[in-house]
């Protein structure tokens, strides 16, 4: 078939694919069809990527009106408010839902994944299912695909299967996947009884990126010793085919948060937001999360309620904000923490009952204008991570913080502590060590605030979000096509200006 895209690789359309789709038609109580961008930083980015090259996106439409505004072949075009670019909806039976999406890979690769001391659920009619749902995503690709030279890019734990399945049909199609989340040391990977399985599947891509160094050694270790792959240079070689095998930290729409940061309107949506929580207290503690086990939230209110315990003076003097975003809640794990975190919370404000207590607890995400003012009230944000692949909360405290104060709590489990050194590092598992950083953070001087906040900018703001999806898709391009290892000494072309890119309207919900 002869190419029906630009020479250029830059400028070539491309196809994303993920379970979770960009935007959301819903019904109104009125009984109109509304619609919503996605929450997520990545969502945004790759949605400003769409518009700016083109191409196609295939996502699982899960809205209550997704099927209303489709045309025969599934298809609409967004943002509807500007449509660039057409998002192919596959539609999944609440039976695959259950079986693809929370059994298999959020109740088996998600706690596997995550050393957060959850038991992995492996049941083989979930094994199924997540092969019967990633088969069904290779046909639509296989649909949605007018060249072959067209990059095809796959995002998470859901689609491990989607390349070899793809291959099968299109073999000379070109795909990378990034895996959002922690790859596993080898040892625990043994507990999933078809860990072969996934590692074939992925090595069926051309090009496989993690988050950091440690999981991309861990994959590729699990690939030489379960498969007897060869590995030489960051390639693996298996039956025939080589996959490059990269990690890439993924940033976050650092200029956006910059504009939010800069608007004369920011003062008085702080000023909203505070009154809207009854914040009234000069130190001011934020923490923003998904309800989710891995993210440390008991054992951040366990450090807070020893830092009250020790330090009378900040009773009544300091307020904790926490944002939990409801998360996959129909799981026994996910429902039994955000119970535990209902008791904490409830508890702590009964022992410290002075001004209402000092914790603010929020279900329900916040749009990113908000988040960017409620960032801006704190002294100080805490990350708890138990374990995690990057957390962008982090990086969005960083962004936000153009006044150059405020201090960022960071667990040194997240993969964001491999790039944000000037964080005030934290053991969540250490509730003493825990509470003598926050009680750091409370007491910090000014210039030691800005010293720390002025280097951390630094770090965020050289790798934004839109660097990462360049960084990747390039060296997509700049494999060989006939996928022979890179040349010692080959360069990746040069990357794209994050500027090229269009930012769009999102909702902030937690990494």
């Amino acid at each position: 078939m002869a190419s029906i895209y630009p020479d250029s690789p830059a400028d070539r359309p491309v196809v994303i694919v993920s379970n979770r789709e960009p935007y959301q038609h819903f019904r109104k109580d009125d009984g109109t069809v509304g619609w919503s961008p996605t929450t997520g930083g990545v969502a945004v980015a790759l949605d400003a990527l769409m518009r700016e090259r083109g191409g196609v996106w295939i996502a699982h439409g899960s809205g209550n009106a997704d099927r209303a505004v489709v045309d025969a072949n599934d298809r609409v075009r967004v943002p509807p408010d500007s449509p660039a670019y057409p998002l192919r909806r596959l539609w999944l039976s609440p039976e695959e839902e259950s079986h693809y999406y929370e059994g298999f890979a959020n109740e088996g690769l998600w706690p596997l994944c995550h050393e957060a001391h959850v038991r992995p659920v492996f049941r083989a009619v979930d094994w199924e299912h997540y092969q019967r749902v990633n088969e069904r995503f290779a046909a639509v690709i296989e649909q949605e695909l007018p060249d072959h030279s067209a990059p095809v890019f796959i995002q998470d734990y859901h689609l491990a299967l989607v390349a070899p399945a793809l291959r099968a049909r299109c073999p000379h199609a070109r795909t990378a996947l990034f895996w959002h989340i922690p790859w596993p040391h080898q040892d625990r990977l043994r507990i999933c009884p078809w860990r072969k399985e996934l590692l074939a599947g992925l090595l069926a891509n051309d090009l496989l990126a993690f988050q950091l160094a440690r999981d991309r050694r861990n994959f590729i270790a699990a690939a030489r010793d379960e498969l007897g792959a060869d590995v030489a240079r960051g390639t693996v070689r298996l039956a025939g085919h080589v996959t490059t095998v990269e990690a890439v930290p993924i940033g976050i729409d650092y200029d956006r948060i910059q504009q939010i940061a800069r608007d004369s309107a920011l003062p008085d949506d702080m000023h909203r937001l505070a009154a809207e929580l009854r914040i009234r207290t000069p130190v001011v503690g934020v923490g923003v999360d998904r309800l989710d086990y891995t993210k440390g939230i008991p054992e951040r209110l366990d450090a807070l309620d020893l830092l009250l315990s020790r330090r009378p003076d900040l009773r009544g003097r300091l307020t904790f904000v926490q944002i939990g975003v409801p998360s996959r809640s129909t799981i026994d794990s996910y429902a039994a923490v955000e119970a535990a975190i209902d008791r904490k919370v409830e508890e702590l404000n009964r022992r410290y009952p002075q001004a209402g207590g000092p914790i603010r607890y929020r279900k329900s995400a916040l749009k990113i204008k908000r988040l960017v003012a409620l960032f801006r009230l704190a002294n100080f944000c805490v990350v708890s991570s138990l374990h995690d692949g990057m957390n962008l909360v982090a990086k969005e405290f960083v962004a936000a913080r153009e006044d150059l104060d405020g201090v960022l709590v960071l667990s040194e489990l997240a993969g964001a502590a491999q790039e944000l050194h000037d964080a005030l590092a934290i053991n969540p598992y250490d509730v003493e060590g825990f509470a003598r950083a926050l009680e750091h953070a409370v007491d910090m001087p000014a210039d030691e605030r800005q010293r720390r906040m002025r280097a951390l900018r630094r770090v965020v703001a050289g790798r934004d979000v839109f660097r990462w999806a360049s960084d990747i898709l390039e060296g997509l391009d700049s494999l060989d096509p006939s996928a022979r290892p890179p040349a010692p000494g080959r360069a990746l072309p040069p990357r794209r200006r994050a500027s090229a890119f269009r930012a769009s309207p999102g909702v902030f919900e937690p990494s």
